[in-house]
């Protein structure tokens, strides 16, 4: 594997995304590096003028200044990952980025994914230890794709209680479906709890109960929207299920502190955007 101990990072945002089929995204100049993870849906990337096959399970590498564009799956919902990030090699002798891989079809087994997922745990759940273990787990990341070293033969560990995983598959099973959200009696009865002893499991858990776990996932949804397509804010409210736009952008910003509109545009322009209080509901919910 490439050896890229002195690298750091500083990232820029990162997470899930769902898009409804016929979505697209672009064109944009991308101001930073982007991993993403094609998760499902079968989607075509223009990076420079060359077109990309995006099947699921692919993992790319988009670089500062791609003129990007994407169609996503026309069929079927598109589900993807992705993180943001700059990166200083202070002095190390990486390949030129011309040679690198635009994008990887993964195998079973590889340690990519698993990397994501505990750079979104992370990000997450960030603290200052938490940060330099994030370091860590990029720098692995980063050296697997370019060297093509993607192979492992373990598998993650559950890490919540199984009626908080089922309650959690509920709320974005019903989401990705573009149907209501679940009621919390919903979510109790997916889990096969009572609704109070679910609310304590979602309390220790995560730190909140059933019903703001929903919000949480809604207003992620939307972040993701607003990343990731060309779709208004009027037709995000209305994917994520908020009664009006004005509904809309007023969660949206007690969640992340700027309007939708603003988060947008601080997305596009490469800045560093907020995180919501979602915390882990993202890490079980969506990698199913």
């Amino acid at each position: 594997m490439v050896n890229l101990d002195r690298l750091e990072f500083e990232f820029h945002g990162a997470g899930w995304a769902t898009l409804p089929p016929g979505a697209t995204f672009g064109p944009r100049t991308l101001k930073d590096y982007e991993f993403l993870w094609m998760l499902e849906g079968h989607s075509i990337a223009e990076w420079d003028g060359v077109r990309y096959d995006l099947p699921p399970g692919s993992f790319s590498l988009i670089r500062p200044g791609t003129r990007d564009y994407y169609e996503w799956d026309k069929k079927v919902k598109t589900q993807g990952v992705y993180v943001h990030f700059y990166f200083k090699h202070r002095g190390l002798a990486l390949p030129p980025e011309s040679a690198w891989p635009a994008t990887r079809v993964l195998p079973e087994g590889d340690v990519l994914r698993p990397l994501m997922r505990h750079v979104l745990w992370l990000l997450d759940h960030r603290s200052p230890e938490r940060m330099e273990r994030v370091q860590s787990a990029m720098r692995l990341m980063l050296g697997a794709y370019l060297s093509g070293d993607v192979q492992t033969g373990g598998t993650v560990a559950r890490t919540f209680p199984p009626p908080v995983v089922a309650a959690l598959r509920q709320i974005s099973e019903r989401l990705n479906a573009r149907k209501p959200a679940p009621t919390v009696g919903e979510l109790a009865r997916a889990a096969h709890l009572s609704e109070g002893h679910l609310g304590r499991l979602f309390r220790t858990s995560l730190g909140y109960g059933p019903a703001e776990a929903v919000r949480l996932v809604r207003l992620d949804h939307a972040a993701a929207l607003l990343a990731t397509s060309n779709l208004p804010s009027k037709e995000i409210a209305r994917l994520t299920g908020f009664a009006n736009p004005f509904h809309f952008s007023r969660c949206f910003r007690g969640a992340f502190g700027i309007p939708p509109r603003a988060y947008r545009r601080q997305y596009l322009e490469g800045g560093v955007v907020p995180h919501s209080r979602l915390q882990a509901v993202r890490v079980v919910a969506p990698f199913e």
